[in-house]
């Protein structure tokens, strides 16, 4: 009898703690793969429930007489929605764990199904990790380009752009010496306190790498973003520059996070870059699955323009670093009409 209500009890954890986890990938992560993914572990589990004797086992339950009923027992409190989440991944593997063990022991043959479950479950658990490792927000992206590197001031730029609105952070460097660029690269990463600020380096996946960035951008010249996904894994935001049509589908095709998309009007930091404009801007959001970060030439006075055309969100550089940087990054998070 003990053993059932074990079974039993697990059962409903498991139970439980999967559809909660189905429900915050449908509704809050919105993320179809890993929607068709969870449902396949619940339908295996389904199954698995049909084969074993459910009945015989509910019956035994005596949830009025449960030590664990009282109102604080195993109580702990999460700070937010992800340490919910794994709190619940945590007890789908555990409960699996505790089926599979105690079905073992009561001489059923039904312990396989569940390890199996288990199983599939750390290959869930997993992918939500990167999943969540992967989440940026696109909204405001700020260019740290070389010219504009003070480097007595590096921590106080970083804490103003992480404070005032600033979503991704990029480095972006040309002339600079590898350790030297690398040196710098630690700096920010360190200076970054917000976890949701996302720290990007600029072409180079082994500075990326070495100093634990949470993503490279690549331009059109640069490795092909494939390449770039098998040197540095899927854990890795990986941006793609494109300038029309044909470059953004390619770039999403190989598996790009995202599109920085320019230079949309004339800019100081690349004087050769040719202007794509608003148009090519506008098509490549209408078709594009992925966020789109426009870039070049963006200020206070054409970034809602800019928006309006389907931008997820914009990339400043010369615009921030030229005067007040609090002021300037202010400017661009008003209220966005």
């Amino acid at each position: 009898m003990p053993l059932l209500r074990i079974i039993d009890v697990n059962l409903n954890r498991l139970d439980e703690s999967l559809k909660f986890i189905e429900d915050i990938i449908r509704f809050q992560l919105e993320n179809e793969r890993l929607l068709l993914k969870i449902r396949g572990i619940r339908r295996d589990f389904l199954v698995f429930k049909r084969s074993i004797p459910l009945i015989k086992i509910t019956t035994a339950r005596q949830s009025s007489k449960d030590l664990g009923r009282k109102d604080r027992f195993d109580f702990k409190g999460k700070k937010d929605v992800t340490g919910i989440l794994l709190a619940n991944l945590s007890r789908a593997k555990e409960s699996s764990r505790i089926i599979e063990e105690t079905m073992k022991a009561t001489g059923a043959r039904s312990s396989q199904p569940a390890k199996r479950i288990r199983f599939k479950i750390y290959d869930l658990e997993r992918q939500l990790v990167v999943y969540q490792q992967k989440s940026f927000d696109p909204c405001l992206h700020a260019i740290l380009d070389e010219q504009y590197l003070n480097l007595s001031n590096l921590e106080k730029t970083v804490s103003i752009l992480q404070n005032n609105g600033a979503t991704m952070i990029q480095l972006r460097v040309k002339i600079m010496n590898d350790r030297r660029f690398l040196r710098v690269a630690k700096r920010i990463r360190t200076a970054i306190k917000k976890p949701q600020v996302k720290f990007i380096i600029n072409n180079r996946v082994d500075i990326a790498l070495a100093c634990a960035a949470d993503g490279v951008h690549i331009g059109q010249h640069d490795l092909p973003v494939s390449d770039i996904r098998r040197i540095a894994g899927d854990s890795l935001i990986i941006g793609a520059s494109a300038h029309n049509v044909q470059e953004a589908r390619r770039c999403e095709k190989q598996g790009a996070d995202y599109l920085g998309v320019g230079a949309i009007y004339r800019t100081k930091t690349k004087d050769d870059a040719e202007v794509c404009g608003l148009r090519t801007l506008k098509t490549i959001c209408h078709q594009a699955s992925i966020p789109v970060i426009a870039i070049g030439g963006i200020n206070a006075a054409n970034f809602r323009a800019v928006l309006r055309a389907g931008a997820s969100g914009i990339a400043v550089a010369s615009y921030l670093f030229e005067g007040n940087i609090r002021k300037k990054i202010r400017s661009l998070t008003r209220p966005r009409k």
